[in-house]
């Protein structure tokens, strides 16, 4: 018989052996569940769990973390954090050169192996100094934060700041700490992350390293709004779309403006001319022998430009011959024709002649009406990223940096076949949105860095340039990206190009502003056959071809030392300063401010002359002076017609818009973009070409 002692120690002893075969039984399913899953995920997860909390940027990167990721079935990736908090190998000492990557997780490389991101691509490419300072979930704000950190501790000399265009635009106003929380090393939407957690030995595996466990939470959301509710988003094209049409009827109504304006001031320069048209026939039936002689020739060359042909009024039908308009000549017949004009209106107000007294006034009006217009302020539509491109500019100066910008497209922005790898989504027509990186793009350009458009980088290698089901890059992307940049850090930073005017600037002075004006001060003009004028803090040097023969040294030919040939801007610290070379006339249009030191080589074919401006701090104007001429060799054969297709078409498009027989009044910059830009369009492409912030160039 068992006693009730031995009896109970029996029960609990089989108790103890089924509860701890219970226990081996479960913990034998749970790892096998757990090798199933990870066999399953080749011990991958489909987002990067790799975060801890910061109050600042809102995650940051676990420094010595690992990990394996894959996603929309590409090839399984390997992941290493450096003591640094970002992706790679830990950085070595800063080098001389060192450019600093930032950016999302499109500079992380997502999707790809470490040495496959654009930034190890470029390293190799450079043989060094690349840090990829990329970090999936930040945002506009984040990237400075981390340039101004970067800057701080490794003194970059480069700085690429990488947009996103599939959320960036959205992200500048809303920090990551808004948009973003951890839980349990994922980053996950700030609205679906929870109010607290309770720690319990073992926590960190089960939610952070456990293949099974993270397929029982996707299981369970997928009730939810999508089978990952809640995990972090790198965007999708209904962000931008919507944005993209109403950015696009915004440009719309800013372009229609500019031709309404453009309109405007054809039409007043064609009645304006009209009316100075009625004024010169009222001009000769009240002083009929004015037409002949040494006052022909004022009369004529009054309203020319320099280098414009005409007929000596001083030779008889026999001897005809034509004569070459100089600043002179112009200066000359401008005060003799307004002394005649003075007289003819005297006398149409003492007769009470009505029509020529209202042309009088048609002329004052139309003058009045194109003062207003040339003042106007310009449009321009600034991006939401426009303020943080300004401030990171101010970082990279302050802290000896050159900034690069980069534009990242999303994939179906760079191709349609893109849309082929996503189900069941509506085939969308992107080209609306290509007006926001347009707008990043001129906001960049404004600020004169160095600016790279992804999208034609990438639609060149298409297909194949991003992942399947994803938006992110592959391989093949990043390179193309790398071998981009890698061109531009070559290159030297372009001129500040502003689609808007800082405080005190204007825009250049329309054409019927430059023929009013008289004449400033110049040394040495004169000889040197220059017209110089200047509106404003706008300074125009018109050089023509030589008249005066006498002025030819021994051993050249006379059509050698007179015909104008090219000029070269040499120092102009603003970058702003716009050049032209017309069959028979150069210009130089240029802002000249107090402390500016401009210095311009004006060509003809065997000689050249300086043009030196310098305005001393506190100075009350500033010192412009002519030097001495220069032989030289002739840079290129000369023909009497313009030198390029850029020059021909602004020609062109000038003798259009003005009703002149030559395009010596010509000003501006040969700029084959805005004559790439505005073909067919004249008054645009005249704008375009003296930067008027309303008639931007495309396609830099």
């Amino acid at each position: 018989m068992v006693s009730p002692v031995a009896g109970s120690r029996s029960r609990r002893r089989k108790w103890l052996i089924r509860t701890a075969q219970v226990l081996l039984g479960v913990t034998v399913g749970l790892v096998a569940a757990e090798a199933i899953f990870w066999v399953r995920d080749d011990g991958a997860y489909p987002h990067v769990n790799l975060y801890r909390p910061d109050p600042v940027l809102g995650v940051r990167l676990v420094p010595g973390s690992e990990q394996r990721l894959a996603f929309g079935g590409n090839p399984v990736t390997h992941l290493r954090i450096n003591r640094d908090g970002y992706r790679g190998a830990d950085l070595p000492p800063p080098a001389a050169d060192e450019v600093l990557v930032v950016g999302d997780s499109q500079v992380f490389g997502l999707g790809v192996e470490e040495d496959q991101t654009f930034s190890a691509r470029l390293a190799a490419a450079r043989k060094g100094g690349v840090v990829n300072g990329g970090v999936p979930t930040y945002g506009p704000a984040e990237y400075k934060a981390v340039v101004a950190e970067m800057l701080a501790k490794r003194h970059p000399k480069t700085v690429v700041f990488t947009i996103n265009m599939v959320n960036d635009l959205f992200e500048a106003a809303h920090p990551n700490v808004e948009r973003h929380a951890v839980w349990d090393g994922w980053a996950v939407r700030a609205e679906s992350g929870p109010g607290g957690v309770t720690w319990f030995p073992g926590r960190h595996f089960l939610f952070n390293r456990s293949h099974a466990f993270f397929a029982l939470r996707r299981l369970w959301h997928r009730r939810d709004a999508g089978p990952e509710s809640g995990f972090t988003s790198e965007g999708t094209w209904e962000d931008i779309a919507g944005a993209g049409y109403d950015a696009t009827a915004k440009h719309d109504e800013a372009e229609r403006r500019i031709r309404e304006r453009h309109a405007e001031i054809g039409q007043a320069e064609t009645r304006l001319a009209a009316a100075e048209d009625q004024l010169d026939e009222a001009t000769r039936k009240v002083f009929p022998d004015e037409r002949f002689g040494e006052n022909g020739n004022k009369l004529q060359a009054a309203r020319a430009n320099p280098g414009d042909i005409i007929e000596d009024a001083i030779a008889d039908a026999e001897a005809s011959r034509s004569i070459v308009v100089t600043a002179e000549l112009i200066r000359q017949g401008a005060a003799y024709r307004a002394r005649l004009l003075a007289d003819v209106r005297a006398r149409a107000q003492h007769g009470g002649d009505e029509k020529l007294l209202a042309a009088f006034a048609d002329r004052e009006r139309l003058q009045a009406q194109l003062t207003q217009l040339d003042a106007q302020a310009p449009v321009h539509l600034e991006s939401s990223l426009a303020p943080v491109l300004r401030e990171v500019k101010a970082l990279c100066d302050a802290g000896g940096a050159r900034l690069v910008v980069l534009v990242l497209p999303i994939d179906v922005q760079v191709s349609a076949d893109e849309w082929k790898k996503y189900d069941n989504a509506p085939k969308v027509d992107m080209e609306s949105t290509k007006v926001l990186i347009a707008d990043v793009v001129a906001d960049a350009a404004a600020l004169g860095v160095t600016v790279v458009d992804a999208l034609p980088v990438l639609a060149a290698v298409e297909p194949g340039a991003f992942l399947n089901r994803d938006i992110h890059m592959t391989s093949r992307g990043h390179q193309a990206v790398a071998d981009a940049l890698a061109k531009a850090l070559a290159s030297p930073p372009p001129a500040p190009r502003s689609p808007s005017l800082p405080a005190g600037r204007s825009t250049v002075p329309l054409a019927a502003a430059w023929k009013a004006a008289p004449e400033v001060r110049v040394t040495g003009s004169t000889r040197a056959g220059c017209e110089t004028k200047r509106i404003r803090e706008w300074l125009r040097v018109a050089c023509r071809r030589y008249e005066d023969t006498h002025t030819v040294p021994a051993g050249y030919e006379v059509s050698d030392w007179l015909w104008p040939l090219d000029v070269t801007v040499v120092r102009d610290p603003r970058g702003e300063a716009m050049t032209l070379a017309m069959p028979a006339a150069t210009t130089l249009v240029a802002p000249v401010l107090e402390g500016d030191e401009l210095v311009v080589d004006f060509g003809w074919i065997k000689h050249s002359q300086r043009l030196e401006v310098r305005w001393p701090k506190g100075a009350a104007e500033p010192t412009m002076a002519f030097g001495e001429r220069v032989k030289r060799k002739p840079p290129r054969a000369y023909v009497y017609e313009p030198a390029t297709p850029t020059e021909a078409a602004i020609c062109t498009c000038w003798k259009t818009e003005h009703h002149e027989q030559s395009c010596n009044g010509a000003f501006g910059a040969a700029d084959a973009a805005c004559v790439k830009t505005y073909a067919g369009d004249c008054a645009a492409l005249l704008a375009c070409i003296v930067r008027d912030p309303g008639s931007p160039p495309k396609g830099r």
